[in-house]
């Protein structure tokens, strides 16, 4: 059995490889850094743990993932590589929020697309695709972020039902986790005002429901709820809540 995992040197990435391995699956991890590959190696020394640096940000470098995987016979393809930021619309960095939109969205498109084609093509496999409960609703002053999540979140369930359709055995599942106690805090410049979960727990939660079929996957009681009334409750509302979830520079 073999698994690829973008983003999977450190927080949920991490986590969801090393349940992976943990279940007896051989791993192509993708990132731009090793990070904590070496860790992952020493723990389970009879796996075979391979990394590749690619920048999925550049979709030249997805095609080039794809071109360079394609005799690979992969099993689980987990799509977990993206980031965030926080700010003010007058004053946020229009290429930085670009380069956000390339890696969570184009770069899942391309991804995600090519990997659903080949399962379909060998009749099985499952791909986990990672969103946020940011798709939930939109926020003020993360909103491009959330707006990332939210085209993630629907293409997974868009192409969930083309997969009903064609009476296929090939899974798809979209993660949903609300905050995370990661480095993305740091990188996207904010403080969560809600509590954390590990991101341990997130990344098991995450494999164990991606192997039964699970759409939709939401850890956390308070998350579960929220996604639960995001589907009745109005979305200027709902901005005006997520409105104290986050601060920035904290």
């Amino acid at each position: 059995m073999k698994a690829l995992v973008t983003g999977g040197t450190g927080g949920i990435g991490l986590a969801m490889s090393d349940s992976l391995a943990k279940r007896g699956y051989d791993l192509l991890i993708v990132s731009r850094k090793e990070g904590s590959i070496e860790e992952l190696r020493k723990k389970y020394p009879d796996r075979k743990i391979d990394f590749a640096s690619y920048d999925l940000s550049d979709e030249k470098e997805c095609f080039r993932l794809l071109d360079e995987t394609r005799d690979m016979d992969f099993d689980i393809f987990v799509n977990n590589a993206g980031f965030g930021d926080i700010g003010k619309l007058t004053e946020t960095d229009t290429n930085k929020e670009i380069k956000m939109i390339k890696l969570n969205d184009i770069a899942t498109v391309i991804l995600v697309k090519n990997f659903l084609r080949r399962f379909i093509a060998k009749g099985k496999g499952r791909v986990l695709t990672v969103a946020s409960a940011a798709a939930f609703g939109p926020a003020p002053y993360m909103t491009v972020y959330y707006s990332t999540k939210t085209f993630v979140y629907y293409l997974a369930h868009g192409y969930y039902r083309e997969l009903k359709d064609y009476k296929s055995k090939v899974t798809i599942s979209v993660l949903c986790p609300g905050p995370v106690k990661t480095d993305f805090e740091n990188k996207a410049n904010c403080h969560f005002t809600i509590g954390s979960l590990y991101p341990e727990k997130v990344g098991e939660l995450a494999i164990k429901k991606t192997l039964k079929g699970k759409l939709t996957i939401v850890p956390g009681f308070k998350i579960k709820l929220a996604h639960l009334f995001s589907h009745f409750v109005p979305k200027k509302f709902i901005s005006k809540v997520l409105n104290k979830s986050a601060e920035i520079g904290k």
